[in-house]
């Protein structure tokens, strides 16, 4: 029987195969096509699947940017409101600070204690208590007093 496929001059078949008949060599071909056409189906169907979790993916990134950002929005008018609280804290201090200075040392309390201590002022007479005790001696004594408020 003859070669039924034509070969190139000088063409030989690979590792001694020889030549086969063109309805087996047809056949041959139709089945590596099909097997070519199932792999790329099947390889379609991968690339459509890693696109959709591509797009998942995609989602749920924009999503998680979108928190993210509107957390970055909170924290950064949290640092604005703690740096007015802080600025209101320093001049606060910064008041209490000069009233203190104002304020008496504990030798300056010390040295009026001392004071208060040597002068006993709770022995001290008011102008009415001295002006009644004068009032009922003279009274006492006969004399009549004239009311000076008239």
């Amino acid at each position: 029987m003859a070669n039924p496929l034509p070969q190139p001059q000088g063409f030989q078949m690979p590792f001694g195969q020889q030549a086969k008949p063109a309805s087996t060599a047809s056949s041959e071909v139709i089945e590596h096509v099909s097997n070519l056409a199932s792999r790329v189906r099947l390889v379609e169907e991968r690339i459509d699947t890693l696109r959709e979790h591509i797009e998942i993916i995609d989602d749920s990134l924009v999503e998680k940017h979108k928190a993210v950002i509107s957390e970055l929005r909170e924290v950064e008018n949290s640092v604005r409101s703690a740096r007015g609280d802080i600025e209101e804290l320093k001049s606060l201090v910064e008041r209490l600070a000069k009233r203190l200075e104002e304020l008496a040392s504990r030798e300056e309390v010390k040295i009026l204690e001392r004071y208060v201590s040597m002068w006993q002022p709770m022995n001290f007479v008011t102008r009415t208590e001295v002006a009644a005790v004068v009032k009922s001696v003279l009274s006492e004594a006969g004399v009549k007093i004239k009311d000076e408020r008239k």
